[in-house]
């Protein structure tokens, strides 16, 4: 009896909810326009670590860019398909074999976007993954000082086209027992980099490139909470630039 009355208690005030769903109407009194924006831009925070290795060549001297950089970065998705993103922070750096190992920090920045161009997707209530092709860019410059007496500047461009597969957790339609994070994605594609860079000493400047422009970009995505990520992602371009961040939305 207990049961039936407690059937009956949740099916009443299911049927008082979708009433009271039913009974909102739109405002006539508020204007119409042609277009309608009915998502506010979204906004992210992160944090970034950057262990940079880059083989260059130093004016026909094949030796290596090795730099180590702390950003933020502050993005803004002006629709949920892109990702603009500007990133300032610090940066330590030396040209192994030619400059000195000890090094002063310097800063730089830059700005980035990600793109996502196309995805399988079949609902919610049919699939807990998705598999999307992005194609993502990006350009930094930094600058440090080399042992007091010199400098390294360097600007880098990179490209990547990733295929990203996502793996969500937090479905409340199939396997809800799994709450303990919300999702997961990995992503992996190829890459191009350039890299152009001077270093400056005693008053003589000496100029850089990346001797090896084409690689690929990988890593993986792990979502804590539906707007809490932590990221790990490597850049190979025959040595491996790795990064870990963090990221935030608001």
């Amino acid at each position: 009896m207990k049961r039936i009355a407690s059937w009956i208690g949740w099916m009443a005030l299911s049927t008082t909810m979708a009433l009271a769903q039913r009974s909102v109407v739109e405002d006539a009194s508020a204007e119409q326009s042609l277009l309608t924006w009915s998502n506010p831009v979204g906004w992210e925070a992160g944090l970034a670590y950057v262990h940079v290795t880059r083989s260059v060549d130093l004016e026909g001297l094949e030796t290596r860019l090795k730099a180590d950089i702390a950003d933020v970065e502050i993005g803004m998705m002006p629709w949920p398909w892109l990702l603009v993103y500007g990133r300032a922070g610090g940066s330590q750096a030396q040209l192994t074999e030619v400059a000195g190992d000890d090094s002063s920090p310097g800063g730089g920045g830059g700005i980035g976007m990600r793109l996502n161009l196309w995805q399988i997707y079949e609902g919610v209530q049919a699939t807990a993954w998705r598999f999307t092709l992005q194609m993502a860019g990006q350009y930094m410059y930094r600058t440090t000082q080399d042992d007091g007496d010199g400098e390294v500047q360097w600007g880098e461009a990179l490209v990547w086209m990733p295929f990203n597969y996502h793996l969500s957790f937090a479905r409340p339609f199939r396997n809800s027992y799994m709450a303990e994070f919300q999702s997961l994605a990995v992503y992996a594609g190829p890459a191009f980099s350039k890299v152009d860079g001077t270093w400056t000493r005693r008053g003589a400047e000496q100029d850089f490139e990346e001797e090896d422009n084409f690689g690929a970009v990988y890593g993986a995505q792990f979502w804590l909470l539906e707007n809490l990520s932590f990221e790990a992602r490597a850049e190979w371009f025959e040595n491996t630039t790795l990064q870990l961040m963090v990221h935030y939305r608001f």
